[in-house]
């Protein structure tokens, strides 16, 4: 059922007839309704929406941090949507049973700050991960208070760790202190660098994979 606003001449949403309305980022939009197509979806078809929904499934849990962490509004497309977009081409195969995230290709950002300089990860004797870099803070946009985020997954649990201002750049090194859930399994790790101020994130680097 739609709702009119403002008169005949306004703006309206959901079903009116043979149309739909609603409003997209302050705009009214109005489409028509569509037709449900009497055609078999083909193989090729199936395969890509199974892709998407896979996709769609490992980066839902990041989705709040991709908004802010992979580059900005572009038209219609939002940081989530260009996420999807680069991970749907990039990071992910067709394997004998279905689909496989390549690790070493996800990004958990996207952007023109300078990345991690040789990062460095080793276990410590308390179930946690120490992570040390480079200070290159004197490049072209790095800057010593950036802030450090790293994201870990372990794949057995199909679930993701966060370590989100730990640290900052010109820290040389953080230690990872890891939810016990975490303790004992295999996690791969991706680091970036943000800057609030500036409203811009280095391309994250996957830092390989790791027992807790």
């Amino acid at each position: 059922m739609g709702t009119y606003n403002d008169g005949i001449l306004g703006s309206f949403s959901g079903k009116v007839g043979p149309v739909i309305g609603s409003n997209w980022r302050g705009k009214s939009i109005i489409r028509s309704v569509p037709s449900k197509s009497k055609k078999p979806i083909s193989t090729a078809q199936q395969l890509q929406r199974d892709k998407f929904k896979f996709v769609l499934q490992f980066l839902t849990p990041l989705k709040s941090i991709l908004t802010e962490t992979f580059g900005a509004n572009t038209g219609s497309k939002t940081p989530f949507n260009n996420a999807m977009s680069y991970h749907m081409k990039q990071a992910v195969s067709i394997t004998n049973t279905g689909f496989a995230m390549a690790y070493n290709k996800v990004l958990i950002g996207m952007g023109g700050l300078c990345s991690i300089d040789n990062p460095v990860v080793y276990g410590t004797a308390t179930h946690a991960l120490n992570l040390a870099w480079d200070d290159n803070s004197l490049q072209g946009l790095a800057y010593p208070n950036d802030e450090l985020l790293v994201i870990a997954y372990a794949p057995s649990l199909n679930d993701f760790d966060y370590f989100i201002a730990n640290s900052q750049r010109n820290a040389h090194s953080v230690t990872l202190d890891f939810a016990n859930v975490f303790i004992g399994e295999t996690v791969h790790l991706w680091a970036t660098f943000t800057n609030t101020d500036l409203g811009i994130t280095a391309t994250s680097k996957y830092l390989g994979s790791f027992v807790v």
